[in-house]
């Protein structure tokens, strides 16, 4: 039998390009892309994958690509000159990744770490700029995108400088079962936080030592407020916790 050299197509890539285009087309930045253009953006996309605590760049590194979380979660972390590190944000599937070093041409200035195993699409900073000149509705995704990304800072640093450890704990905690919460089995009006985040993770999100993670947390845990599940924070009491937030 004769074997065609003709290469037949592989319909499980074309279904995994089509499905890195739907999580582009999520974003604010891409949302007022046409069908028809969104034929010319398709094959600028890329997918990659990576383990859990995995490094997607480095504080500091040359500004090569535009990241779009794909699947999975990915953390954000500024390393200071004494050595601390602080967890800027926590992101999940649709939101952008390296943005702001993509368009002020700088390093980036913080690192991208896996919190889980992740998938993400990226496009080159070449690429992405060409799409900026060819398609001009995207700039209105990049003023949204940058509005939010510096209220989401100005709110950190804020709360850095004038809240209570307890307070930004639980602010955090709220924050993450907003990003990654879900409802749980016999518990009615309980969110799981669907991450394995550690007590080193909560410290540095919310700008205090471990120690102190650890005892806010065990007082909160003691209150009824939270509990352990298989290394998820399951929030008991999201009410209680809201109210400890916002306290003065």
């Amino acid at each position: 039998m004769v074997q065609s050299n003709v290469k037949q197509p592989d319909y499980r890539l074309d279904k995994l390009q089509w499905n890195m285009v739907q999580v582009a087309r999520s974003v604010p930045l891409f949302r007022g892309l046409t069908e028809q253009e969104w034929n010319q953006v398709a094959p600028l996309l890329n997918g990659h994958c990576y383990p859990k605590d995995a490094y997607i760049f480095f504080q500091g590194d040359p500004p090569t690509s535009l990241y779009i979380v794909w699947m999975g979660r990915v953390k954000l972390v500024r390393h200071t000159d004494h050595g601390r590190d602080v967890v800027m944000e926590v992101l999940g599937p649709g939101q952008l990744i390296g943005e702001m070093a993509i368009f002020d041409g700088r390093p980036y200035s913080m690192t991208a770490v896996t919190l889980e195993e992740v998938a993400v699409v990226s496009v080159a900073r070449s690429d992405f700029f060409s799409l900026l000149e060819r398609y001009p509705s995207i700039s209105l995704g990049v003023i949204s995108e940058l509005s939010r990304r510096l209220r989401v800072v100005n709110e950190l640093v804020r709360s850095l400088a004038v809240d209570r450890v307890e307070q930004r704990i639980a602010r955090t905690l709220l924050r993450l079962a907003d990003l990654a919460g879900r409802n749980y089995n016999g518990h009615p009006g309980a969110i799981l936080i669907d991450i394995a985040l550690t007590r080193q993770d909560i410290a540095e999100m919310t700008g205090t030592t471990v120690e102190t993670a650890i005892r806010v947390m065990s007082r909160f845990r003691k209150n009824g407020l939270i509990a352990s599940v298989r290394g998820r924070v399951l929030l008991k009491e999201p009410g209680e916790l809201r109210e400890v937030a916002s306290r003065g």
